[in-house]
């Protein structure tokens, strides 16, 4: 499995994201099922949500890529117990710099036993148990 960073989605969906044709290569990477299927978690989506009406202020367009989203990827929920293990994670950083969403990624990564996230967002770069694919070709 795969799980799609908000990073990922939004400089996919986002033309005028520097990531955005590193994006489009990778997507067509994802659809030949390189990496395993492609999830989502609930924070994602409404991160994606909040981002792109920000980014766009166009409300339509943000709401075809939700529901192409819903209908693309597994929408993983976060439950109490993924909140929880999130929650330390968040705590318990050596060097703070992953935010609470990104935790609950890392969560439910673990949870999941999903190993690849697509990404471009520098901080998930130091943990080792992750395959990051996004930076790999930007380091």
């Amino acid at each position: 499995m795969l799980l799609l960073d908000s990073s990922f989605i939004v400089a996919y969906s986002n033309e005028a994201d520097i990531n955005h044709t590193k994006a489009l290569q990778i997507t067509k990477e994802i659809d030949t099922g390189k990496y395993g299927t492609a999830v989502i978690t609930d924070y994602i989506f409404d991160e994606v949500a909040t981002v792109m009406l920000i980014k766009t202020k166009n409300l339509t367009k943000v709401a075809e890529l939700g529901e192409t989203l819903i209908n693309a990827a597994i929408l993983l929920r976060i439950d109490e117990d993924l909140f929880n293990h999130a929650w330390k994670i968040f705590k318990e950083q050596k060097k703070p710099s992953l935010s609470f969403t990104d935790c609950t990624s890392i969560a439910a990564c673990k949870t999941s036993g999903i190993s690849n996230i697509a990404t471009f967002d520098k901080d998930f770069q130091e943990l080792t148990k992750l395959t990051i694919i996004g930076l790999r070709n930007s380091m």
